[in-house]
């Protein structure tokens, strides 16, 4: 049984955590554990990983654990935290937004979707969150019905780490 108590960096962040898991794999020493999202954000937790190594979790501060994350490593072995990928909406600026139409479109975009108390990601011309189900879709494009035109509103599986801040509580 491994105890953990800190992360020791991500491979997607640090290039000699990244450069060490490619020998890792290399020589069939990496091993995983996944996790979902709301199980990133548990102090402590047992899990197994896919070489069925026993590892409890025992961190001193919310962790908000990520994908890549390095848990364990010695000369022998590495173990990696591994997200799974959920369901998402993804909101989509089109091209034909406008300056007048862009800052009550964020507002209202921002009011209803902080009313479903979702972390969400933003990127240049998109809003992601995690939905539960695909009839979530309808009742977006519903609740944007007067922006649809400024829209595209689908749905798709990733791994969703939300942005810094906007990890709020869930309903």
């Amino acid at each position: 049984m491994i105890t953990v108590n800190k992360i020791l960096g991500n491979i997607n962040k640090n290039s000699n955590l990244k450069n060490k898991y490619e020998d890792m794999i290399k020589n069939n020493n990496c091993e995983k554990i996944v996790i979902n999202r709301l199980e990133s954000q548990k102090l402590r937790m047992r899990k197994n990983t896919d070489k069925k190594t026993d590892v409890i979790f025992m961190l001193e501060h919310t962790p908000h654990l990520r994908n890549g994350d390095v848990i364990f490593l010695d000369e022998e072995k590495m173990i990696l935290l591994t997200l799974e990928p959920e369901l998402v909406a993804i909101i989509t600026f089109t091209s034909s937004l406008n300056t007048d139409d862009s800052f009550p479109l964020s507002v209202k975009i921002g009011h209803n979707l902080g009313n479903l108390h979702r972390p969400i990601k933003v990127t240049k011309n998109q809003v992601i969150f995690p939905i539960q189900a695909e009839t979530e879709l309808e009742m977006l494009k519903k609740m944007f019905s007067s922006f649809n035109k400024f829209l595209d509103i689908k749905t798709d599986m990733m791994i969703f780490e939300p942005d810094e801040g906007s990890d709020i509580h869930e309903h």
